[in-house]
């Protein structure tokens, strides 16, 4: 095992100089001009400071292709004062727009521009600011990990449409973005999506193995001199909300206020209060088929939690993540527990160290007990896109009001992350120590390290970890670890060591009149187990994917599954025994163009399950009414068939989602799921209007029914909320 994390290690420390090199930050700059007038957001262009600005022009394609030039021209343009960013971009189109939704943060399947910007210019974290066609808005945070569209800040924007174009208006105070004084060469890159002729374009090019808001492909924003603050920059947010709740315990009726600010003490570093949280108006979990041993990982869904969570998270490997925020006020089936207050400091503290600080107080509800939650972490960056990170956790138990010294969890460690300039090399090795009651010294750490590769025909990863069982993550998540005996009606923590691989090659034909490029592949994982006991799973997987000019997929999957239950599993009556089983099956799955107003999937699995067969049967339908409606039904039945004297097992999930968009600001969402594996028949609708930049009213209904005895009511709960966003 340390041999593999030498290696690793030796891997990251390979010099750039001989690695591949951007040079978009040289080949693409963008000056920016002073205006002196005001500019209207209207989607006009009116404004004669408008004529004068610099040009971006000829895009690029970034997918199906990165060669060459998109099929409509896109042209952009941007401006400057001493308190905002404009810009202006005008997309030539015809006018079949594609317009996926009108709702706020829907950005991804629609006629679409987008600004990317990085004001630190780092290569690390920045921001990203989207319209479609109908001028709904979308903006994100962007990292080394996948965009957070969580985020919500303010910022204005236009859209007028003509019969060969559409015209995008943006206006970007710079309060709502964060940067370091004294710098006057930002990052930028400019994105349009026209999925009418299944084409994405960029500015400044990006591989198409990428997607075309990574960071590490941008062009150059000169400023004519370094922006510096102007004035302060604090946003109060408080709400008021009503809430009625049934269970069988009875009924409550109450009123409760509480509020986040968020207070920039520096352009680049911000303070996020908060206190008596409350997130009703989030939406309910995606219910999921669990036909595992162990947990299932769910994504975090409140605002506080996601925003700059990327300095906290992905300490780790995969799932296993030392740091999970839904620990944070939910219990383990996602319920709420009150959280008194909460402070998080983050952002860049120079030009190449960025930290993260919180501290978050619970309440003694729902059997998890008051706990203290508090972490810090840091980012500091090296060469090009390199980084050297560091974390520590700390969760504290409360009792009567004081300090249960006996009740804590708590994590330190660290990675070094090396990624070459071009993205395509990256590789990592890291250690994370657990401090936890009288497991401190014996098989309490988690050791990881990865080398990936992402090419453009090639892309692979190999991925090592091994975690021992007095390895415990309060804060954290980790699905393996802990195993259930039935037989003696209790948890047993088992380590492991963890052996990941994967292979694609992707075939990008260059005659083909129907598909863009074919996907084949070939992953494989092991775990082995430190009990002794060895070889605990071994997953194989062989596939090979088809993806159309149409935006349609077909794809196919070979498996193979080997476990060794070392404890009886519950997934029929009797349990089934201890022992070993090789299991194969088959799946074949299809997804239709995804551009047409009626959209389907549908996806079959036939093959072994242990010792029985197993047949999946999934397929979904939605119903696209442009720009203002969206409509789904989807149903997932899995059929297992045990041989005597085990029981069969019929498992079936159905969703249906109305989507239904009465303008960009008032938006009606319903969501239904029947679940009959939870017994549960869930019911989630929220009616949202924004009357004022980030102000909002919500009203929130939600009930929960038990399947099996003809609908029984487990409990609802509605909710009217309101906040609004003050700006001081």
């Amino acid at each position: 095992m340390h041999r593999h994390f030498f290696f690793l290690a030796i891997l990251s420390l390979i010099p750039e100089s001989l690695l591949a090199q951007n040079t978009n930050e040289t080949n693409y700059m963008y000056r920016l001009k002073i205006t002196t007038s005001s500019i209207v957001i209207d989607g006009r262009a009116d404004e004669q400071d408008w004529t004068h600005a610099q040009e971006a022009k000829n895009f690029i394609l970034n997918a199906p292709v990165d060669t060459g030039s998109p099929k409509h021209e896109t042209i952009v343009k941007m401006l400057c004062d001493d308190t905002n960013l404009y810009l202006l971009a005008i997309c030539y189109d015809d006018q079949q727009y594609v317009t996926q939704t009108l709702k706020r943060d829907g950005f991804g399947n629609s006629d679409e521009f987008a600004l990317l910007l990085d004001p630190v210019g780092k290569k690390a974290n920045g921001f990203g600011f989207g319209v479609n066609a109908m001028n709904a808005q979308t903006e994100v945070l962007l990292s080394t990990n996948e965009p957070d569209i969580s985020w919500d800040n303010r910022w204005y924007s236009a859209v007028v449409r003509s019969e060969d174009r559409w015209v995008v208006e943006m206006k970007i105070p710079l309060k709502s973005i964060r940067f370091n004084k004294n710098n006057a060469s930002w990052r930028v890159n400019f994105a349009r999506r026209d999925p009418g002729n299944n084409e994405s374009s960029v500015w400044a090019p990006v591989p198409r193995q990428f997607d075309f808001a990574d960071i590490g492909y941008f062009g150059m924003l000169q400023w004519p001199a370094a922006p510096d603050k102007k004035g302060g920059n604090i946003s109060v947010i408080p709400y008021l909300s009503v809430r009625h709740d049934k269970t069988s315990a009875g009924s409550t009726e109450y009123v409760q206020a509480g509020g986040d600010a968020k207070v920039a003490l520096t352009p680049a570093l911000n303070l996020d209060l908060t206190t008596f949280s409350d997130f009703s108006q989030v939406e309910v979990d995606a219910q999921v088929t669990n036909l595992t041993r162990f947990n299932i990982f769910f994504p975090e869904r409140r605002q506080f939690f996601i925003e700059n969570n990327d300095i906290f998270s992905n300490f780790g490997q995969d799932a296993d993540q030392v740091f999970y925020s839904r620990t944070i006020g939910l219990n383990n089936t996602g319920q709420p527990t009150p959280i008194l207050y909460g402070a998080r400091l983050t952002g860049n503290v120079s030009e190449k160290l960025r930290i993260g600080v919180f501290n978050m107080q619970t309440q003694d509800k729902n059997g998890t007990g008051a706990n203290n939650f508090s972490a810090a972490a840091f980012q500091q960056r090296v060469f090009a896109r390199s980084t050297f990170r560091g974390i520590f956790l700390n969760r504290q138990g409360w009792s009567e009001g004081s300090i249960n010294k006996k009740d804590f969890g708590r994590n330190a460690g660290g990675d070094f992350v090396y990624t070459t300039n071009d993205g395509k090399f990256q590789s990592s090795v890291g250690y994370l120590h657990s401090f936890k009651g009288e497991a401190f010294n014996n098989n309490n750490g988690q050791m990881y390290g990865s080398l990936t590769y992402t090419g453009q025909n090639f892309r692979g990863f190999l991925n090592i970890q091994h975690v021992g069982k007095n390895y415990y993550s309060d804060m954290g998540f980790n699905g393996r670890i802990e195993n259930f005996d039935p037989e003696e009606d209790r948890i047993v923590r088992i380590g492991y060591t963890n052996v990941s691989s994967m292979l694609n090659y992707y075939h990008y034909p260059k005659e083909s009149k129907n598909v863009n490029y074919y996907w084949s592949g070939f992953e494989n994982f092991v775990w082995v187990n430190q009990d002794g006991s060895g070889l605990n799973e071994w997953y194989t997987r062989l596939r090979h994917f088809f993806f159309f000019k149409n935006t349609s997929a077909l794809r196919f999957r070979l498996n193979n599954n080997f476990v060794r239950l070392i404890f009886p599993f519950q997934i029929t009556k009797p349990d089934l025994p201890k022992g070993e089983y090789n299991m194969t099956e088959f799946n074949i799955q299809y997804n239709s163009d995804n551009r047409k107003a009626w959209v389907f999937d549908i996806f079959a699995v036939t093959g072994q399950f242990y010792n029985a067969w197993k047949h999946t049967y999934r397929a979904g339908i939605t119903y696209r009414a442009q720009p203002w409606g969206n409509f789904r039904a989807g149903v997932e039945h899995n059929d297992i068939r045990f041989p005597s004297p085990y029981e069969d097992r019929k498992i079936t999930l159905g969703t249906i989602r109305a989507e239904i968009n009465f303008s960009t600001s008032l938006f009606w969402t319903t969501f239904l799921q029947y679940n009959t594996q939870s017994d549960n028949f869930n019911i989630n609708s929220r009616l949202q209007y924004r009357f004022a930049p980030m102000s909002d009213v919500f009203l929130v209904y939600t009930d929960n029914y038990g399947v099996e005895n003809v609908f029984t009511n487990k409990s609802r709960f509605v909710v009217l909320k309101v906040n609004y966003w003050l700006t001081l």
